[in-house]
């Protein structure tokens, strides 16, 4: 806005010698230098003297020798000084020339002769200041468009770093400023636990080279970081040099190349930790409970967890915020008096960041929960392999794809020999550990990627092979057998032997779309069925009568 007294520089376009000199009268009639006139005779040279220096406003006459005439000379000023106000001078009083002017950006239109000095200085402050509202409505829009944009972006996404580093771009470009970067403060909390978490850049850009390693940048960023803490509020320094800092830290500044600096804290409310809790807490039930995990896979994404049972205090004891980082604009070539949209355009963008950098947070946090449940759900939980269910799901998949592909699955079943007389010798603890390093001796046995050892149930499991024929079956089962007799795990109650040993029921079948896998299941069944009932510690084949015995 206009301040009192001030000297405003003004261009008259006019080439009747008359009016330009009755105009100069009127404006240098002052008793103080209030108006600084330059008069030039035609549009051309107006255009030039715009272009060459800084005008306040223009007073243009729409009736000048070189002018198309009337409202376009006044489009062709404004096209090439969009911001500079003009009020247009003209001859004819008619009322729709003043409102086509207008309406073609002029602020204000005078006809000669009819206006006295006081009316042309109120039009001329008055065109200056409606021009400084429009332009500041002007840069408000594109700021608030520009903003939108960016928190559309920061919303769009889940990657936490990329989150950042396009918002440093963005905010560099659009204050037109040196650096820009994005500082992760050390863990106040951790610190004085005992625990050393040190603060980092996590995002910058128009930072030279090492800037992130120089550890007098990050002892400044610190120091930074430590006064948002105390003062919960923004650090805004137009002079690094003028402003009011410990030698010190002046001194890390002006290392730094530091002229003028701007920081916005980044908090968090905390919440998303309660959530964390919250996934943790489900895993845990899931780990005790099989089945839960299964139920687990179908919940929807973790929102803001409902806390039942705390008083307010408590809930905003634990909701209270919590310093995250702080997203800083630096200007190294020279002071710059930070203007108060600029803090308020950081202040909301670091807001939008703190909860984009929550949400990244909770949707990792639910990627490695889902992750856990998923492994829950698809492992059996004694033994490490895959549970009934997986083998299922896989015996399936592998069926269909193999019936496309017209190539054999093969699959092996054992049974550990005289269990029951087992668990009930070495009590059920000693039947748990027979049961893992069974587990753990097939699972080291299956190499190839798309092999699946699971357990079928109690005492037996499962082999499934794709793309493996029968001899290529009985050479795994073999393997796993003589592994298992390494083992020598004692058995005081097997009527075969001294060690735990198993039986195996072996059957091949190229897969068809017409039936189901439950047939090579039973097939191995079958076999197995046969092995155990032929003397046990032994292999069969369901596409042969005899069966094979093994040697201790």
């Amino acid at each position: 806005m206009l301040t009192r007294n001030q000297c405003l520089k003004i261009l008259l376009v006019e080439d009747d010698l008359a009016d330009a000199t009755l105009i100069e009268d009127l404006l240098g009639s002052f008793s103080e230098a209030v108006f600084r006139l330059q008069t030039v005779t035609s549009l051309e040279r107006g255009l030039a003297c715009l272009e060459a220096e800084k005008f306040d406003a223009v007073l243009l006459d729409l009736s000048v020798s070189d002018g198309l005439g009337g409202s376009e000379d006044l489009a062709v000023l404004k096209a090439r000084s969009p911001t500079v106000p003009v009020v247009v001078l003209t001859d004819s009083n008619d009322e729709n020339t003043a409102l086509s002017v207008l309406r073609s950006g002029a602020q204000d239109c005078l006809v000669k002769g009819r206006f006295q000095r006081t009316l042309l200085v109120r039009a001329i402050h008055y065109a200056i200041e409606r021009q400084q509202v429009e332009e500041q409505l002007r840069q408000q829009a594109i700021r608030e468009r520009l903003l939108g944009q960016m928190i559309e972006h920061i919303r769009s996404s889940i990657d936490a770093a990329s989150i950042l580093q396009s918002t440093v771009a963005e905010v560099r470009q659009f204050l037109n400023t040196d650096r820009v970067l994005i500082y992760r403060c050390q863990d106040w909390a951790s610190q004085f636990d005992g625990e050393e978490q040190k603060g980092a850049i996590v995002a910058g850009d128009g930072l030279p080279d090492g800037y992130i390693e120089n550890q007098n940048i990050n002892a400044a960023l610190a120091v930074s970081c430590f006064f948002l803490l105390e003062s919960q509020s923004v650090q805004a320094i137009a002079d690094v040099n003028a402003a009011a800092l410990s030698g010190s830290c002046k001194e890390l500044l002006a290392d730094c190349e530091i002229a003028a600096v701007l920081s916005v804290p980044i908090w968090q409310s905390g919440d998303w930790e309660t959530a964390n809790q919250r996934l943790e807490g489900s895993i845990w039930d899931a780990e005790k409970n099989q089945y839960a995990a299964e139920n687990y896979l179908s919940l929807p994404a973790v929102g803001k967890p409902h806390v039942q049972g705390k008083s307010a205090p408590d809930l905003e004891r634990e909701n209270r915020n919590n310093l995250w980082g702080m997203l800083t604009a630096y200007n190294c070539s020279e002071t710059r008096e930070w203007q108060q949209w600029e803090i308020d355009f950081l202040q909301h963008l670091a807001n939008q960041v703190a909860i984009a950098i929550e949400q990244s947070q909770l949707y990792r946090q639910l990627a490695i929960a889902n992750q856990k449940l998923q492994e829950l759900a698809t492992t059996d939980g004694l033994t490490g392999i895959a549970n009934r269910r997986q083998f299922d799901r896989v015996l399936m998949l592998e069926w269909r794809r193999l019936a496309r592909e017209e190539l054999p699955v093969s699959l092996i079943m054992f049974d550990i020999d005289f269990f029951k007389l087992y668990n009930d010798f070495y009590g059920h603890l000693g039947g748990d550990d027979c049961l893992r390093q069974v587990a753990k001796a097939i699972a080291s046995c299956t190499k190839r990627a798309g092999d699946l050892p699971a357990r079928y149930g109690g005492e037996e499991f499962a082999i499934v092979l794709p793309n493996t024929s029968a001899e290529g079956a009985n050479i795994v089962a073999r393997k796993i057998c003589d592994r298992i007799a390494s083992l020598q795990l004692p058995h005081a109650r097997s009527s075969i032997g001294s060690y735990v040993t198993v039986s195996c029921g072996i059957a091949t079948a190229i897969p068809s779309a017409q039936q189901s896998p439950d047939i090579l299941i039973r097939s191995a069944d079958s076999a197995l069925y046969q092995a155990k009932t032929e003397g046990k510690n032994r292999i069969c084949h369901a596409s042969k009568p005899e069966s094979s015995p093994i040697l201790m």
